[in-house]
């Protein structure tokens, strides 16, 4: 088979600082342990290019890093004052982008949906030792939910118009109105640097360039080695606990270049929660990262008035791929398209100028996937035919 490129696993193996091709490629950390960035060019001034790119990005990340108590955006977040607050251009231009999709998405993708994601111990912090041990799914699970009380005062604090941001005299605040209003721009900052990537690739004459930073893909020019077309693969959503050198694809593409594809999914980061009567895994409530904003909750989670209880919904979106030129927008855009769903994210795509395949629950033992734009599917991966029935906004 033709190797490929994964949305979520970088299969191009090149070492750190080393040459490949002809070209530069490095690979490492930034922002501590939070994100990989892995950058494989080829001519030009491949090596400035890509050093500059590494050097950049604490600028980026620093004053967004909420695992830093001391940063600008942990600060906004930690006080209780109405004032404004000053913060960088990168923040600054980051709420700007989220703002969009905000309204692109009628609130579906809100940067202040931080309290939700800690109150259900989704946020990194909670996460941290919470992934199911897929020997034993059942006996890893957690035992206790939030209540529904407890997501509806929450809620109350949510929402990007309790914020406003603003230049004034070459600086740059934001101000929220609510003080228990809180940010994690996580969903959307990695898409914003990827495309400062593409912006240094260009200026340094950079002719083919693969961009990975944690999942989030940028492809400049034609392929590292064939200068032609790029193949993309797409991984699998399920199993959930599979493990990720084997999850295989769901589907693969070509493409040509200077496109972002960015992934969102319910599959890396979520936990199992049993309500006791749990026999295997099919009977648990996986609770994912990704929080729809405007009803509180887990996507894939419902609340059953009836018997006041979480249930799950089968239905609900699985994953989503967009594609795009602007990284920042495709980042944003599968989140929200995620928390849509197929028929509704075919929708927000579709407005937003944007290609994507959406990939969601079904009522029988198929999913559903929304196609959104042209996409040339790659044969021997036919995994979003036989498991997924198309369906359209």
């Amino acid at each position: 088979m033709k190797r490929l490129i994964a949305l979520l696993i970088a299969m191009f193996l090149c070492l750190p600082l080393a040459a490949c091709d002809g070209g530069y490629s490095r690979g490492g950390v930034v922002l501590g342990e939070a994100i990989v960035l892995k950058v494989n060019a080829r001519g030009g001034n491949s090596r400035a290019a890509v050093e500059e790119m590494f050097a950049l990005a604490d600028e980026v990340f620093a004053e967004m890093d909420l695992s830093d108590e001391s940063s600008a955006l942990s600060r906004f977040n930690a006080s209780r004052s109405l004032d404004r607050f000053e913060i960088d251009v990168h923040t600054f231009r980051v709420l700007e982008l989220a703002e969009k999709v905000y309204e692109l998405s009628g609130g579906a993708f809100d940067v202040t949906a931080f309290p939700l994601s800690r109150l259900w111990g989704v946020d990194t912090a909670g996460l941290h030792g919470s992934r199911p041990d897929m020997l034993d799914p059942v006996g890893t699970a957690k035992k206790r939910l939030p209540t529904y009380e407890s997501v509806v005062s929450t809620l109350a604090h949510v929402g990007m118009d309790k914020l406003s941001f603003f230049e004034d005299g070459g600086k740059y605040y934001v101000a929220k109105s609510d003080p228990l209003t809180e940010v994690d721009l996580g969903g959307i900052a990695k898409g914003y640097f990827a495309d400062l990537c593409v912006e240094i690739a260009g200026k340094y004459g950079v002719e083919s360039c693969l961009i990975d930073l944690s999942g989030n893909i940028c492809l400049v020019g034609g392929g590292i080695k064939s200068g032609g077309d790029w193949n993309v693969g797409i991984a699998n959503p399920r199993p959930r606990l599979a493990i990720e050198e084997f999850r295989g694809y769901v589907a693969a593409v070509k493409c040509g270049g200077d496109r972002s594809f960015v992934t969102s999914g319910d599959y890396q980061r979520f936990y199992y929660y049993d309500d006791g009567y749990a026999n295997d895994e099919s009977d648990l409530m996986a609770v994912c990262h990704i929080i729809d904003p405007r009803s509180g909750l887990p996507v894939g989670i419902r609340y059953d008035e009836g018997a006041d209880r979480f249930v799950k919904d089968g239905t609900a979106g699985i994953m989503s791929v967009v594609r795009g030129k602007n990284s920042a927008m495709c980042d944003a855009l599968s989140t929200a398209a995620t928390v849509l769903g197929a028929e509704k994210g075919a929708l927000l795509l579709k407005n937003a100028e944007a290609d994507g395949l959406i990939f969601a629950g079904g009522e029988g033992e198929k999913g559903r996937l929304a196609v959104v734009g042209e996409w040339e599917f790659m044969d021997g991966y036919e995994t979003y035919r036989t498991d997924y029935d198309e369906v359209s906004a």
